[in-house]
């Protein structure tokens, strides 16, 4: 089992979560109750844009393993891709008072934020969590880009800001956001079956009633007998 986790753990660092995801569900057939898989399935997930699917695992973890920092972290972010603002960020902030060394969480609060506009607020989280990481490069990138963004930003009128705030809050929008993350992780990529599930369970939470992945997609569907037919989102993923 441990074995199984350092390559899913490998696979995730290597940009290929979406294999990870069905090597840690495996696992969990073995260990249903250990949070730590819930929570690495959660970021597998997250990281190949299934945020619904990816709430699911973390907020697994964080039941079994109540006001752990890191799953708050996680969890609090993933909210956040959601629009679920209040509550993400009401979960960052946990995070931060059970950790508060972890720079990590402070920027993730902070780009929470810059992603709505709110400069000010943004940048005071975002300078906490440099303090304690000065050197740190995810620290260091996160902040090039608010401080791009609030250049490229402060052009607008205050009014012009929240009537762009208000349409990146609109459902719709949201929902055009995540499935184009879905779609662009999963672009020309060939997938397994479980892949496939997954994929369509998401658009299905996303709000997408119709069938993403037809009966003849099913057959193109990649498994153990059939390793050259590619399935490509590019053609499933349609509204």
């Amino acid at each position: 089992m441990d074995e199984k986790i350092k390559k899913a753990n490998d696979l995730i660092q290597k940009g290929k979560s979406s294999l990870a995801v069905s090597i840690i569900k495996d696992v969990l057939k073995e260990a249903l109750e250990d949070p730590y898989l819930h929570y690495l399935l959660g970021i597998a997930r997250m990281k190949c844009g299934r945020f619904f699917l990816a709430k699911k695992a973390l907020e697994k973890a964080n039941q079994l393993l109540p006001r752990h920092a890191e799953n708050l972290r996680s969890l609090g972010w993933v909210k956040v891709m959601l629009g679920q603002l209040g509550e993400g960020r009401n979960d960052l902030r946990e995070a931060i008072s059970l950790d508060l060394m972890n720079p990590l969480a402070y920027i993730d609060l902070a780009m929470s934020y810059f992603h709505y506009f709110d400069f000010k607020e943004g940048m005071e989280w975002l300078e906490r969590g440099r303090a304690l990481a000065p050197k740190d490069t995810f620290v260091l990138y996160n902040l090039k880009v608010a401080k791009g963004t609030k250049k490229e930003y402060l052009k607008y009128s205050a009014s012009e800001l929240q009537k762009m705030k208000k349409e990146k809050l609109n459902p719709k929008t949201q929902q055009a956001f995540r499935i184009s993350i879905l779609e662009n992780y999963s672009f020309k990529k060939p997938l397994m079956r479980d892949e496939a599930e997954e994929i369509k369970e998401e658009a299905r939470l996303n709000g997408l009633l119709a069938s993403i992945i037809s009966d003849e997609d099913e057959r193109k569907i990649i498994d153990a007998k059939n390793k050259n037919t590619s399935l490509r989102i590019k053609e499933i993923l349609k509204k």
